[in-house]
């Protein structure tokens, strides 16, 4: 892939890879610290996060050294990850998290463990204080929780639940810079090299969840990371990038189930090109990769993925089930497919899924226009369309209004290119794209963006082997062409999400401090968002009595979810009818 490293571009490269090792360890540590002060009766919990971080800044520094970054930039690392933290921890302070899944369950795994839930000692917790504890009891029990307890950590030493989901800003600014890295050491040119950087970051699952406590965005900018550090460390097997591709194995398997198992396929195409290409890296990748595995999900991963093989008898429960403890489908509990999926696609096999969420019009069926998803054809999005990029989980054609497009020319791009390349490119590109399909058609809810982010990268594929040097000219303005087509298609889902995300948080800070500033009680209906909200409102000094699953009129809605979801938070004053 391209030719000689510039020695303009070590130094770059060298500084963006160990800063994105250092930020992956960060979350790495944060995640051990915490549970290791939980074993500890939660002794130290609130030094986590400072530990964590110094922890971090010393490996930044360490491995500066050991990459013979000159003295006087060894500290360009860590003094890196300091600003992305700082960045990340002011953006987290200005949005509020609107998702319903994220005030739903996530914020409540995060306070709970903050407080008085240790999930080593106690993985089965009958959550029973108030109705929607009760309703999320399943996915506390026995989902991944790395996410929950880095912000827990975070919440713990900043007293502000919000500023916990900053380690999704963090995970996405490292992803960029480890792309980069790796393009700038696979020999391209740094336009090109930033160009691809911008696109793969840029995957609209993580951006359109940045400001939200769901892991989704998290994984797939984790995923991102692993897969360009493992791929790189078997050009270049450097300590900065092995421990970038490990740390955010880590992060990634411990984010949600998914990523463990896309990880897997990842790891096992690396796998069968050392096999037929280096071989002789074939036992130490095979070690490297068992030892991540082990450490990912026995360690950082004891629970879920200990806890639900001793008690329920599979690690992945309840996705997957066992003959004692079936899976949600084999109860016929499938909540992605009972209430998430357009009516019209329910029961329809997975090609005919992918045909509406790639060539589909942006929508977010059943929940808004309509319950069925309707087709279009690439470049007729209309603007009023554009409303599906306001959720944070944007269902049909949710990785933006021109992808099918990018598909399609990404599509002629990739078959021009398997007449032009030599057969050790042909046969790399044609394991790149067999690995990523393969990965999407495990799963039936695949087909949904948030679960099969990697959809994304099938038009970037074929663009990293364009940019060769080996590439005509024609192909070389084909492939800006696309790039640019996807950096517009992002910027598109990037716009519309955050002006939505601006105005609500300004509307929701201005509410609070109105509540706040009239002196009076008021009584809420919290619904399902009871404990997120108690520590919105308790954090605001809003005088409130919570009313938790008790309806109220539709007079005075608290901004709380998108338009079209269910259960917005009402309110009303006391003694008001």
């Amino acid at each position: 892939m391209g030719g000689a490293v510039s020695e303009k571009s070590v130094s770059l490269t060298i500084i963006c890879w160990v800063t994105s090792s250092s930020v992956a360890a960060f979350l790495c540590f944060l995640q051990l610290g915490a549970m290791a002060s939980l074993l500890a009766g939660r002794a130290g919990f609130s030094f986590v996060a400072p530990i964590a971080l110094t922890a971090a800044l010393l490996s930044a520094y360490c491995l500066a050294r050991r990459e013979e970054l000159p003295s006087r930039m060894r500290w360009y690392p860590a003094a890196l990850t300091l600003v992305l933290l700082a960045l990340s921890l002011l953006l987290s302070a200005f949005f509020y998290d609107f998702s319903w899944d994220g005030q739903w369950y996530h914020q409540l795994g995060v306070l709970q463990i903050a407080r008085d839930w240790n999930p080593l000692s106690e993985p089965l917790r009958n959550f029973d204080h108030s109705p929607s504890q009760l309703h999320s009891q399943l996915y506390l029990r026995h989902y991944a929780k790395g996410p929950w307890y880095a912000a827990a950590a975070i919440f713990a030493v900043t007293g502000r639940v919000e500023l916990s989901k900053s380690i999704n800003w963090l995970i996405l600014m490292a992803s960029f810079l480890g792309t980069l890295a790796a393009c700038l050491s696979g020999g391209l040119r740094r336009s090109r090299a930033l160009g691809i950087a911008a696109v793969v970051a840029l995957n609209p699952v993580a951006i359109s969840e940045l400001t939200t406590f769901m892991v989704d965005g998290l994984m797939t900018s984790s995923l991102i990371l692993a897969i360009v550090a493992t791929v790189s460390a078997m050009r270049q097997p450097r300590l900065a990038v092995i421990a970038t591709a490990m740390a955010t194995s880590i992060v990634c398997i411990n984010s949600k189930f998914t990523g463990l198992i896309y990880l897997c396929f990842l790891f096992f195409a690396v796998g069968i090109w050392c096999l037929f290409e280096a071989r002789q890296l074939l036992a130490r990748y095979a070690y490297a990769t068992a030892a991540t595995l082990v450490l990912s999900a026995c360690l950082w991963g004891y629970n879920p993925y200990i806890t639900n093989t001793l008690y329920r008898h599979q690690p992945f429960y309840p996705i997957l089930g066992s003959e004692k403890d079936p899976s949600l489908a084999e109860q016929g509990n499938d909540g992605n497919e009972k209430y998430e999926t357009p009516k019209n696609m329910v029961g329809r096999k997975l090609p005919v899924r992918f045909v509406y969420s790639i060539f589909g019009r942006p929508g977010n069926q059943p929940y808004r226009e309509g319950k069925n998803a309707s087709l279009m054809w690439p470049f007729t999005a209309h603007m009023h369309d554009l409303y599906s990029y306001t959720y944070q989980e944007s269902r049909v054609a949710a990785l933006g209004p021109y992808f099918s497009a990018c598909f399609l020319l990404s599509l002629a791009l990739a078959v021009w290119l398997l007449f032009e390349l030599d057969f050790s490119s042909r046969w790399l590109l044609v394991l790149a794209l067999a690995t990523i399909v393969a990965s999407l058609l495990i799963s039936k809810d695949s087909w949904w963006p948030r679960y099969g982010p990697q959809l994304w990268l099938l038009p970037i594929v074929p663009t990293v082997l364009a940019f060769g040097e080996t590439a005509s000219r024609l192909q070389v303005r084909l492939t800006w062409g696309l790039i640019a087509l996807l950096f517009f298609n992002a910027g598109i889902v990037a716009t519309v999400r955050f002006n939505w995300e601006t105005r609500a948080s300004l509307i929701l800070r201005h509410q609070l401090r109105d509540l706040r500033n009239s002196g009076q009680e008021y009584e809420f209906s919290t619904r399902f968002f009871d404990d997120s909200a108690t520590e919105r409102l308790t954090e605001a000094h809003v005088r409130f009595r919570d009313l938790g699953m008790t309806k109220l009129p539709k007079r005075q809605e608290l901004e709380s979810v998108v338009e079209g979801y269910l259960d917005a938070i009402r309110y009303r004053a006391v003694g008001e009818k």
